[in-house]
């Protein structure tokens, strides 16, 4: 069974799921965009079946947590994780992130490292954002994604979720979504009652304006240059968020964007250089959509982590004893594939992994 609470924090009043024995281990799963805790239902069944105290929050600004329309910071928001273990009384558990919620968490748990046990995410990043994530420059050209979602929010949630057609987005540089035009059959893994909740949830514009701070100021991308006179080896050329939406707005296209890619490649920017000398010491478990590892059509569950580039290299980077598992899905790996990911998250917590 589910549970549904509000808690007060130090500076927020959270919405929070919950499942589980009150005496079980906790664990507290941070959802990713565009969605809520919601995300989530499928582990704490599982979780709360194995004996675990399973919670999933809505995130600030999110779902049914407060919106307070103040600044965004990755700060913040891996604060308000550890404000929520403090209000529910939780003095270490597992964490587990995706998407968004990854970056919270990761946050979280390098800042807070004695609070976390293990750390488990799911199709994300730490610090370094993958150049394939267009929209993570498209939030930064002003006034682009406050006109998107006045005119789209029912659009975005219909297409990303449901299989409605992309067509309705708009193109670029208006929209960043970039899916084939046409309808495709809404996925299986999705029911309408769920689909109808994203999109009741996003339908908010304080939630909009939320998503909208936390991609053009909770992410400050950096460019990482050698350099051998600076600290560890390394300089930041910060760009502020003009400078990014730039480089969505290039004459002909990001794609031909000297910001988004030069000749040996694409340009990776890093918006979490402050973290970038840390490790978290803890068991670390990644899991990732087998699209990414070349494993699409493979039994999941393959334990070779996906190398070669900077996305990619930042997990062994930040966690010296990390264990990866590929998960036959794309994004919505928890809700793709359910059970797998259930299972592997609960050996996980148990030390079988």
């Amino acid at each position: 069974m589910i549970e549904s609470h509000y808690i007060q924090t130090a500076d927020l009043r959270v919405h929070y799921l919950a499942s589980g024995p009150l005496d079980g281990k906790p664990v507290v799963f941070v959802h990713g965009f565009p969605q809520t805790s919601h995300q989530w239902r499928h582990q704490l069944q599982a979780c709360g079946e194995a004996g675990f105290r399973a919670y999933a929050p809505d995130n600030r600004g999110f779902g049914r947590t407060e919106k307070p329309r103040i600044r965004i910071s990755r700060a913040l928001l891996g604060d308000d994780v550890v404000r929520f273990l403090d209000a529910v009384g939780i003095e270490s558990c597992h964490l587990v992130g995706h998407d968004w919620g990854g970056i919270i968490a990761f946050k979280a748990a390098i800042d807070h490292q004695a609070r976390f046990e293990t750390i488990s995410l799911l199709d994300t990043l730490c610090t370094m954002w993958s150049p394939m994530a267009v929209h993570g420059y498209w939030f930064k050209a002003h006034g682009y994604s406050e006109r998107f979602f006045e005119s789209h929010a029912s659009d975005f949630i219909n297409v990303l979720f449901g299989g409605a057609d992309a067509s309705a987005l708009g193109s670029m540089p208006d929209s960043p979504w970039i899916i084939p035009a046409g309808i495709r059959d809404q996925p299986t893994w999705i029911s309408n009652n769920d689909l109808a909740h994203y999109a009741d949830s996003f339908a908010d514009p304080d939630v909009w304006f939320h998503a909208i701070q936390y991609y053009r100021y909770g992410l400050p991308f950096h460019r990482v240059v050698a350099d051998s006179d600076a600290p560890r080896g390394e300089a930041y050329v910060a760009l502020d968020e003009a400078e990014v939406g730039a480089i969505w707005l290039h004459d002909g296209s990001i794609f031909t964007s000297p910001g988004y890619t030069i000749d040996s490649g694409p340009v990776f920017y890093d918006f979490g250089p402050e973290d970038r000398h840390k490790q978290f010491a803890a068991p670390a478990l990644w899991l990732y959509g087998s699209y990414l590892g070349g494993n699409s059509g493979q039994p999941e569950g393959q334990t070779v982590a996906p190398t070669g580039n900077p996305f990619v290299d930042q997990f062994p980077r930040y966690f010296p004893d990390l264990r990866t598992r590929s998960v036959n899905g794309g994004h919505f790996l928890g809700e793709e594939s359910p059970e797998f990911v259930s299972a592997t998250l609960v050996d996980f917590f148990n030390g079988t992994i």
